[in-house]
């Protein structure tokens, strides 16, 4: 848990070594930036600073029997006092890390059975409200870190609130989020805003071939990715580049003559995708088989979530819809990203570019028949617009339209657009 750790963001760096530097750190902090590009360590780096014993922000001077060590950099923890090992195991009293999951662990056996799929005010007021305004258990702060803070719903953002307006003095909040514009202005303004940028691509892609990601599905994850490291390794583990292999197939078929065949495989990679995800869940876990409750649960989202597809959509049925929902929009992740491959291979085609500079150009495979295929079928317009069909789409599932209903949309959308689509 160090600021080292941290790469390539050196603006958010500098904006918290300032206020290290000055003393003058925040009550509140919004770590924003997109998925996977390292708030979350920077955020537990940070953690560990402001309770680092030899920064003077935990226990007392020989607290627990130990002397404490003279601080090398202003920035970073020592490492080696009582607070940081404490840290470093992950049993720190006063460090508290607030996401979804923490349903389970509520008194009230009714939050229990819930979900999680929101982090609701039952849990932000026991876990997050409660400990803030109670004392230090050993040092002088206490800190909270929030995973997707753009997921708390509205009443827990309302009763965030009055902690923000009238802030403990001996806590520290930390939200990150991929999403702020999903939080009330109100909590982004009691908030003192580190951005966060996207990670150049050739570190993506370097840290996926360091992690014994084969070259090429280096190149295609870090693609997709965008800049975005855990998200990349992350789909390294779900296997993502057999299903891109799957997603582009069936893109290269003409979807005007059958929309639905179309929405039915995105529907069944989105499937396969959550079926992953949930075995590397339970791994991770230790469970071995997912028992009958489990199954049932899964089948049965909670009342404010869509019940899944029905119509055929086998791949989308007994499975929580905000899984599939996530699931869907990786799926039309490839899409986009193929038929921006497409554009650019025709704009860089006409313009007289050689094949490797075309092959560079590429965010998936340096040479793909699909396109090739796409690029030659359909002129730049064209292409563009089917683009913007994958954004509406995209915005469709973020705005909690039927995942089913997007995809046909989609289909038909990709269709329309051009007649002669996917054919040469």
């Amino acid at each position: 848990m160090h600021f080292r750790d941290v790469k390539h963001q050196d603006r958010a760096i500098s904006i918290l070594r300032r206020g290290l530097e000055s003393g003058r750190t925040h009550h509140a902090y919004l770590f924003d930036g997109p998925e996977g590009v390292g708030k979350e360590l920077t955020a537990r780096a940070l953690a560990a600073r402001l309770l680092c014993e030899g920064h003077g922000g935990g226990a007392e001077p020989g607290g627990l029997g130990f002397a404490e060590p003279e601080p090398a950099d202003v920035l970073e923890p020592c490492g080696s006092c009582t607070a940081c090992r404490l840290m470093q195991a992950e049993t720190h009293p006063d460090f508290h890390f607030i996401d979804r999951t923490l349903h389970k662990h509520h008194p009230d056996s009714r939050i229990r059975k819930t979900k999680g799929i929101y982090l609701v005010i039952d849990v932000v007021r026991h876990f997050l409200i409660s400990r803030a305004s109670a004392a230090p258990t050993r040092g002088v702060r206490r800190v909270f870190v929030v995973r997707d803070a753009e997921r708390m719903n509205e009443e827990a953002q309302n009763a965030l609130l009055k902690t923000l307006e009238e802030p403990p003095g001996a806590s520290c909040l930390i939200l990150v989020t991929s999403a702020a514009s999903r939080l009330l202005s109100t909590i982004r303004s009691r908030c003192q805003r580190i951005p966060f940028d996207l990670l150049p691509p050739a570190f993506v892609q370097q840290k996926l071939r360091e992690s014994g990601v084969e070259e090429s599905a280096a190149r295609t994850l870090a693609g997709l990715a965008q800049g975005r490291l855990g998200v990349a390794l992350h789909w390294s583990r779900l296997n993502l580049v057999e299903l891109v292999e799957r997603v582009m197939a069936a893109l290269s078929r003409p979807t005007h003559a059958a929309p639905e065949a179309f929405s039915k495989e995105l529907l069944e990679v989105a499937g396969e995708l959550v079926k992953r995800q949930t075995a590397l869940e339970r791994a991770a876990a230790g469970l071995a088989e997912e028992d009958e409750e489990e199954t049932q649960a899964a089948a049965d989202p909670d009342d404010d979530d869509e019940e899944a597809p029905e119509d055929g959509k086998a791949a989308s049925k007994k499975i929580a819809t905000d899984k599939v929902r996530d699931a869907l929009k990786i799926a039309l992740s490839i899409v986009s990203a193929t038929l921006r491959d497409a554009l650019v291979t025709r704009g860089l085609t006409h313009s007289g570019a050689s094949s490797a500079q075309i092959a560079n150009s590429r965010l998936l495979s340096p040479r793909s028949a699909v396109v090739d295929s796409l690029a030659g079928a359909a002129d730049e317009i064209r292409l563009a617009e089917r683009i913007r069909a994958v954004s509406t789409a995209e915005w469709m599932i973020d705005a909690n339209v039927s995942p089913a209903l997007a995809c046909d949309r989609l289909a038909i959308a990709l269709g329309d657009a051009a007649p002669e689509f996917g054919q040469t």
